[in-house]
């Protein structure tokens, strides 16, 4: 199932691009830094982050982790699909079950304009995804995988040229039965704070 997610994940992130991705013959041949903020068909968003979440199962009570995350968004609507990937552990080599080991996300945001200006971006909402998890200190090279749901929102601040940061609230579900047992339970919380990379074509 996690292996039909990822597909999915990419075959749909490949399909939106693409596309979204039409250029005329001019606007190909001229640079990207000439086109005009009108002419542009459509925007990207790199983001780099840093956060995490509370977790009482955690010896230090909470688990840090990091995201790098696209956002693809057409300039004539004002929804966004965003690609993440993500992990929230303890160490480099995480061996716990409630360690998320890492994560592939696709949302769908909605983005609009703070006071009307394009320096100042707010976007909500929500999308589907995949993650590992350890299954143990007795079985630490291997995974439990499932689905997550997840929500978010947050605000992308440009400061200068073509970087800003950004700060995000998530909210994250995976839950996963074995014979009973849940070896996926996860109810989280988490706060990311980075910077972004923004740029249009």
């Amino acid at each position: 199932m996690y292996k039909i997610c990822l597909l999915f994940i990419f075959l749909l992130f490949g399909f939106v691009f693409f596309s979204c991705f039409q250029l005329n013959a001019c606007e190909m041949v001229s640079s990207t830094d000439s086109i005009s903020s009108a002419e542009k068909k459509i925007y990207f968003t790199i983001r780099l982050g840093q956060g995490g979440f509370k977790d009482n199962l955690s010896p230090n009570g909470k688990l840090g982790g990091g995201q790098i995350a696209l956002d693809i968004k057409p300039r004539k609507f004002p929804i966004a699909i965003s690609v993440s990937n993500e992990y929230y552990t303890n160490s480099s080599n995480p061996t716990n079950s409630y360690e998320i080991a890492g994560l592939i996300a696709v949302n769908f945001l909605y983005m609009t304009k703070l006071f009307k200006t394009e320096a100042v971006n707010l976007f909500v909402g929500g999308g589907i995804g995949g993650l590992e998890v350890p299954k143990g200190e007795d079985e630490p090279n291997a995974m439990e995988r499932g689905i997550l749901f997840n929500f978010e929102a947050g605000v992308n601040i440009r400061i200068f040229w073509k970087i800003g940061f950004y700060g995000i609230y998530k909210y994250l579900y995976a839950n996963k039965e074995v014979n009973n047992v849940k070896v996926i339970d996860f109810r989280e919380h988490i706060v990311l704070l980075g910077i972004t990379f923004n740029f249009g074509l």
